[in-house]
């Protein structure tokens, strides 16, 4: 019997990029369910060119009934796809909005909005639109999408249950406490009030540091931040820029750490979110767009930035013992909705429904 085709494009696919993460997962369940399951894009990561073609080397096949494409920016492979006029799978990333980088990264900018025109204009052939957050289902429903479900991100357990980098473990101590964010370096993110926010909580542990851990690719972004927490008086040990490190080294992060806290004003999941929830980590989170539905009822979410309030919050969730392992409890049952098991039974349901 000849296999099903469902071969999957995205722009880029990048080493512990979140949508890269998914489009490898979704390829082994198609494959697992019998079908021939290429990725195509058009940016690889040197690091994972054995797992991906490029895009210029696909060629259509008259077996091919559909594609499956991941939306997160303005795309090349999004106009590609409209010439080959084959209905299309969507699975909606979300899309900053430009204004964030309007100061730092105007050229993203202008592919964040060129990315918004695209997500209408494949509207009309697409079967099948899934989000990977309800908040990003919502808006694709505003624009006129019809057939809609959410398909989260998932958490590969083989990817975390790993061991920790006891060298770099070592570097920490329970009489200084750790503030911790994984995510790029990016406006959206919010930085500086993480900035501020240590400045504060430094007034009552003085040791404190504040660990970001993720791309700094946008330079002009970071060195603003750099200078801002010299204007602070915080010393250079007080606030680390790792830049992108080995899943060793985030797991051991993630494992040192004392709080995760995320101050960002736009995410269209945050993965971050559910591997805090899964190591162990309690998360302090402003509401914003689809953090509240990636947390539920786990965490601790915020919707006020009075950072020194915040600050006497975040030694109540470090030194507080009970209410600490009370919020660990609530992400422990929080975080099966996000793991293989549960969300490959909700793909299968999906790739079923439409009979692919």
């Amino acid at each position: 019997m000849t296999a099903k085709l469902l071969h999957q494009f995205t722009e880029g696919i990048y080493s512990g990029d979140a949508v890269s993460d998914h489009a490898f997962l979704l390829q082994k369940w198609l494959h697992e369910m019998g079908f021939e399951s290429n990725i195509y894009a058009l940016k690889i990561d040197p690091e994972l060119k054995e797992r991906v073609l490029p895009v210029e080397t696909y060629q259509h096949s008259q077996k091919e009934r559909f594609v499956l494409y991941h939306h997160a920016v303005g795309s090349e492979i999004a106009e590609l796809l409209q010439k080959l006029k084959l209905p299309q799978i969507l699975v909606y990333h979300n899309i900053t909005p430009a204004k964030f980088y309007e100061n730092s990264d105007p050229v993203l900018g202008i592919q964040l909005r060129k990315g918004r025109e695209q997500l209408e204009q494949m509207r009309d052939r697409t079967v099948l639109a899934l989000a990977v957050s309800h908040y990003n289902e919502l808006e694709l429903q505003s624009l006129g999408y019809r057939n809609t479900g959410v398909l989260p991100i998932t958490l590969d357990q083989s990817q975390y249950d790993i061991t920790t980098n006891e060298e770099l473990a070592s570097q920490f101590s329970r009489a200084q406490p750790t503030m911790l964010f994984v995510g790029r370096v990016a406006p959206n993110k919010k930085i500086e009030d993480l900035i501020e926010l240590l400045y504060y909580y430094r007034r009552l542990e003085p040791e404190t540091k504040l660990i970001l851990v993720g791309s700094v690719k946008n330079e002009v972004y970071v060195n603003w931040l750099t200078e801002l927490a010299k204007s602070l008086g915080l010393r250079d040990d007080a606030v680390i820029f790792t830049g992108h490190v080995s899943q060793k080294d985030m797991i051991t992060y993630y494992r040192s750490a004392d709080l995760f806290v995320s101050m960002s004003e736009h995410e269209g999941f945050g993965k971050p979110l559910i591997e805090s929830m899964y190591l162990d980590l309690p998360v302090l989170a402003y509401a914003s767009s689809a953090v509240p539905s990636t947390l539920g009822k786990a965490g601790i979410l915020f919707h006020d930035k009075n950072h020194e309030s915040l600050a006497e919050l975040v030694d109540l969730i470090i030194k507080d013992k009970t209410l600490r392992q009370r919020v660990i409890e609530r992400q422990q049952k929080r975080v099966q909705d996000f793991l293989e098991p549960n969300v490959k039974q909700l793909w299968s349901f999906y790739v079923d429904m439409s009979n692919l």
